[in-house]
């Protein structure tokens, strides 16, 4: 399996290399605020043949620190490839495959998308279905987008429901549950012509244990931007 700075840099490469063809760079840091941990993300996509997608991410932690390379247990990789197919032209579906590969494990995962958007308002949903490697269990992910633009700022609230035996939210018991729920909220500024700046708030379910055995509800904050070309 390949280290992530090695993975890290061929997300870089792809950014740099192709600079005439990518669609956008994105380069996200986010803060745990009951784990008090951080992490870092670099993804960068283009698109080809009209209707195609390719992305292309890497994802590093940091522990306590946040430009450490010690908590690797979170470094990742994944290639995503995708196909728009408008429909008409407020409905999109956009099947897709991405193939997730971490530090202990890889995943498979195909999905489909459904997007409506019509003057500022949009909304979506997607089933995501993850075919783990390495005796990990599988998981079922739904995601929903409702989002509005408002002057020139993007008004997004993301929830997901993710359904794994024995991967859910942490029970009082320290029990794992088989589901949890995630919330993100996110602003962003889109009034640069070739970037935008981001904020994301997310609640993560009840993911925490603290030193005292006490079960907490783990919440990120994410600060990003997305570079357009």
């Amino acid at each position: 399996m390949k280290t992530f700075k090695m993975t890290l840099a061929a997300a870089l490469v792809a950014a740099v290399a192709l600079p005439a063809s990518a669609n956008y760079v994105d380069v996200r840091g986010a803060y745990n605020t009951e784990a008090k941990t951080y992490e870092s993300r670099v993804r960068t996509g283009m698109g080809f043949a009209e209707d195609w997608e390719i992305h292309l991410e890497g994802t590093q932690g940091h522990g306590d620190s946040a430009f450490s390379q010690d908590d690797h247990k979170v470094a990742a990789f994944e290639t995503e490839l995708n196909y728009n197919y408008a429909i008409n032209d407020n409905v999109t579906l956009t099947p897709g495959f991405v193939y997730w590969n971490g530090t202990s494990h890889s995943e498979y995962r195909p999905y489909l998308k459904a997007t409506y958007a019509t003057g500022n308002f949009y909304t979506a949903a997607r089933y995501r279905f993850q075919a783990a490697t390495d005796g990990v269990e599988n998981t079922n992910q739904v995601d929903a987008w409702v989002g509005y633009n408002v002057s020139d700022f993007n008004l997004e609230y993301n929830p997901a429901y993710i359904a794994q035996n024995n991967g859910g939210k942490i029970n009082s018991d320290l029990s794992r549950a088989d589901s949890k729920w995630e919330h993100t909220f996110q602003v962003k500024y889109t009034g640069f012509d070739t970037w935008a700046p981001y904020l994301d708030y997310q609640i993560l379910d009840k993911t925490y244990v603290s030193q005292n055995a006490e079960v907490k509800t783990e919440n990120r904050v994410r600060v990003g931007v997305t570079f357009n070309f």
